[in-house]
């Protein structure tokens, strides 16, 4: 059987379209065309949102696969056409223009497809390259493992999640417009309250990341959701804590979110005497529950974020 080639052009940037084949995720994203082919194993691919595993030839997006096989038909019936005028032409040369019987072939119709290469889709905003193995590959939302290896950057989701975060701390106005005032406010206060959390576990995932790759050790589980346990095991690693990497004011003020987080995550919010003790928090009594501004919300991310930064220069690579 002879195959048919059909050109797929990448977008102007140099990226090629790809398609997760797990029918509940089909992620779309791009891979740079010249890690596809340097990089990139035919025997596996990894989808960067779920990291479903299937050879190469899997991950051609559906759009594409539609208009390849248009593409195929369409070199398939200009073939045809081409042979049978060939064919018509070579039975008039065989005619015996003296002949008392003359049949003569002719062929009418069967306009030619205009072939068009397959099209890459517009350009995606997010550009990331894997600190792994350096595969380039781009993506709309959010993005958690390389297609190439497989890898999970802990620094990537990092950005990734107080990026989330600051734009769901600027949602309220825009829920308050859509929704009903009951349930925008039930929204904003839930967004708000995970985005807390989220902010949390994300520094916690890049901490035992750091520590990891900086001793070799694998931190106690949790450990780094509790800000004095980690600012002791990296003040015993580097010989710097906290307080040396940002200043006695912002930790104090980390302190308080991270005992809000602990609210949150342990009392559905409502404050004990051992939240006022530990974090110094004295606008709240006891069997209150918390308020999370998106004020709060925004300036726990610009503490977290650098609190991390500092702490990534000390570490290195």
């Amino acid at each position: 059987m002879k195959e048919l080639s059909v050109p797929i052009e990448p977008d102007s940037e140099g990226y090629l379209d790809k398609e997760c084949p797990s029918e509940p995720c089909l992620f779309l994203f791009k891979i740079y065309g010249d890690d596809w082919s340097n990089i990139v194993r035919d025997e596996e691919v990894f989808c960067p949102s779920c990291r479903h595993v299937a050879p190469a030839a899997s991950w051609y997006p559906r759009a594409q696969v539609e208009a390849a096989r248009e593409y195929a038909l369409g070199k398939i019936t200009n073939s045809m056409n081409k042979a049978m005028r060939a064919d018509t032409a070579a039975s008039k040369r065989r005619q015996n223009r003296h002949s008392f019987l003359s049949i003569t072939l002719d062929v009418k119709g069967g306009r030619d497809a205009v072939l068009v290469p397959v099209a890459a889709a517009e350009p995606m905003r997010l550009r990331t390259a894997c600190e792994s193995c350096g595969c380039r590959y781009s993506y709309v939302g959010a993005a958690y493992f390389c297609p190439s290896c497989g890898a999970n950057s802990a620094s990537h989701t990092f950005t990734q999640t107080l990026n989330t975060i600051r734009t769901a701390a600027g949602l309220g106005e825009t829920l308050r417009n859509t929704l009903g005032r009951d349930e925008a406010e039930v929204m904003i206060r839930t967004l708000l309250e995970k985005a807390v959390q989220d902010t949390v576990m994300s520094f916690q995932r890049l901490n035992e990341q750091l520590y990891e790759r900086q001793s070799g050790k694998t931190a106690r589980r949790n450990a780094f959701q509790n800000l004095d346990v980690g600012s002791d095991l990296w003040s015993a690693e580097i010989g710097l804590d906290y307080v040396d990497l940002i200043g006695q004011d912002k930790l104090d003020q980390l302190r308080v979110y991270f005992q809000q987080r602990h609210l949150l995550a342990h009392q559905q919010g409502i404050v004990d005497q051992g939240y006022i003790d530990r974090s110094g928090d004295q606008t709240y009594a006891a069997g209150q529950r918390i308020l999370i501004r998106d004020s709060a919300v925004r300036e726990f991310a610009d503490l977290i974020e650098e609190l991390s930064y500092e702490l990534s220069k000390k570490v290195g690579p």
